[in-house]
């Protein structure tokens, strides 16, 4: 069973942080090129109150304060078992998990969009600041430029301050929901496990080290499941210069959630059930 071993910390590592990350790219508004097509006669003015991801709203800043950590983590020795025998394994530092991070994701799916996901440096980091923003129902910008869409955003005028979210601004979100799809569950939920020492060692740096990095990480996936679908037409506004729902229903939602709206009703869907299915493996993995 040893020659599994690569196969296991790698897959384990890499599922979590996909899952959490893919939250990064769903979620996250840009400072995007608008196109704006010819007006139009007709729309329905009522969308549904329910709505999966908002449009050019509002982002919070990154809430993360590093000044206090350590110089360097305190390596950590970890006891795995597989079927048949224990093995351990050393976990580097907090400062120097990058590559492991690397090499761990790139396991959990064959789909090699990921890659790209995995350039910036400190990743552990990042990924637990993302999650704190996300279990708070806010979004952390910065820490998902490098998966944000490239094209651009797209609106239908209706008159001259009602416009339609168009449906091919969902098409920007494809290739993250195939990649994020992709992942193995139980793998992601294993290799989540094996570093969760390091997520909590960066948790604490926050300024938490009273709370369990666990509870936030299903308090995210809960955030990410609540997000709406919405199959309706999407009417906005523009008071100023960003986009804001016409529905006050939708507007009122938290930026998390709004943000989910442009992703789409099928990006969605797929996304809420690959997060349940991680979410029980996690739990089945922790909770053990």
């Amino acid at each position: 069973m040893s020659e599994y071993k690569p196969i296991i910390y790698t897959a384990i590592v890499a599922g979590l942080m996909v899952v959490l990350f893919f939250g990064y790219s769903i979620i996250q508004p840009t400072d995007e090129t608008v196109i704006i097509s010819q007006p139009v006669s007709a729309v329905d003015p009522q969308p549904e109150q329910v709505v999966e991801d908002g449009p050019e709203s509002e982002i919070f800043p990154v809430e993360v304060n590093f000044q206090n950590r350590p110089k360097a983590s305190v390596e950590k020795v970890i006891m795995t078992k597989n079927e048949t025998e224990p093995f351990l394994f050393v976990l580097p530092l907090l400062d120097d998990s990058d590559q492991l991070i690397r090499d761990g994701v790139v396991s959990l799916t064959r789909n090699e969009g990921i890659n790209f996901w995995l350039s910036p440096a400190e990743l552990i980091r990042k990924f637990v600041v993302f999650v704190d923003n996300i279990a708070k129902g806010k979004v952390a910008r910065e820490a998902i430029l490098v998966i944000a869409p490239s094209d651009p955003f797209i609106v239908t005028t209706i008159s001259e301050k009602t416009f339609l979210l168009d449906p091919l601004s969902y098409e920007r979100y494809d290739n993250f929901t195939e990649v994020v799809t992709s992942i193995d569950a139980r793998r992601a939920a294993e290799f989540y496990e094996l570093l969760q020492p390091l997520f909590q060692e960066a948790f604490e740096e926050l300024g938490y080290p009273e709370q369990n990095f666990n509870s936030v990480v299903f308090r995210a996936i809960g955030q990410l499941l609540e997000a709406p679908v919405v199959k309706d037409p999407i009417l906005l506004t523009r008071p100023v210069v960003m986009y804001e729902f016409l529905d006050p229903s939708l507007e009122s939602l938290s930026a998390l959630h709004k943000q989910m709206i442009r992703i789409g009703p099928n990006n969605t869907k797929a996304l809420h059930l690959k997060l349940s299915e991680i979410a029980v493996e996690l739990r089945s993995i922790l909770e053990k």
